[in-house]
């Protein structure tokens, strides 16, 4: 998502001179990102976990929330670079993300009735060929989302900085424990990593609560 093509789209877009394009006459008021998750899950899981009953191979796992950490350093440079082509402090342009919620390894894919197509399972199939039961994948599953979180979290309290920066003006939402570990309607989860509609509501909720007190009298 990072890649300098992506990069020089995100500038282009918040450096657009035809200011008008946005509500507020001067460039984004924010912007919202999901990432990280098509690092990890999918076919490519496995490189993370341990072949002997350990569950995550911890020092692969790390390096890879290293990447994703990486990832959302370089788009907390670019929207400073971007923040000085306008003159504008970076504060100005919040960067808000969250971290996923504990999915669950069902083997569950998605089916699009008429089309013919479908899409997972994204945790069940490395997990069965490393060894691991049902239950064993549930605590995996977890214990990634808790790590991937602690990382996010360490870029939202500032722990983690650019040089020469004091704040990365970064929101975590914490969408963690919003559906409940099951296929249950209407909290449960549809497939593997996708919720229901109410669940969806459910986590724009929690996003709502964190995008409201950014910009009060506007949401």
């Amino acid at each position: 998502m990072l890649t300098y093509e992506n990069q020089q789209t995100i500038l282009d877009t918040l450096t657009n001179p035809d200011r008008t394009s946005w509500l507020n006459g001067k460039t984004a008021d924010g912007i919202l990102v999901s990432a990280g998750g098509d690092d990890i899950v999918g076919e490519q899981f496995a490189i993370y976990l341990d072949y002997h009953g350990n569950g995550l191979a911890q020092a692969r796992f790390d390096g890879i929330l290293a990447s994703v950490k990486a990832s959302y350093m370089a788009l907390f440079e670019i929207r400073d670079v971007a923040a000085q082509d306008l003159k504008i402090d970076p504060k100005e342009i919040p960067i808000f993300g969250h971290c996923y919620d504990y999915a669950i390894p069902s083997g569950k894919g998605v089916e699009i009735a008429g089309l013919f197509r479908y899409s997972g399972p994204w945790l069940s199939k490395p997990l069965h060929f490393c060894g691991y039961d049902y239950t064993e994948r549930l605590k995996i599953v977890a214990d990634a989302i808790t790590a991937f979180y602690s990382m996010l979290q360490g870029l939202a309290s500032d722990r983690v900085t650019l040089p020469g920066k004091t704040t990365n003006n970064f929101h975590l939402v914490n969408t963690r424990a919003t559906m409940t570990r099951d296929q249950v309607w209407p909290t449960g989860w549809a497939n593997e990593i996708h919720p229901y509609t109410e669940g969806f509501i459910a986590l724009a909720k929690k996003f709502f609560a964190v995008l409201q007190p950014a910009f009060p009298g506007r949401i």
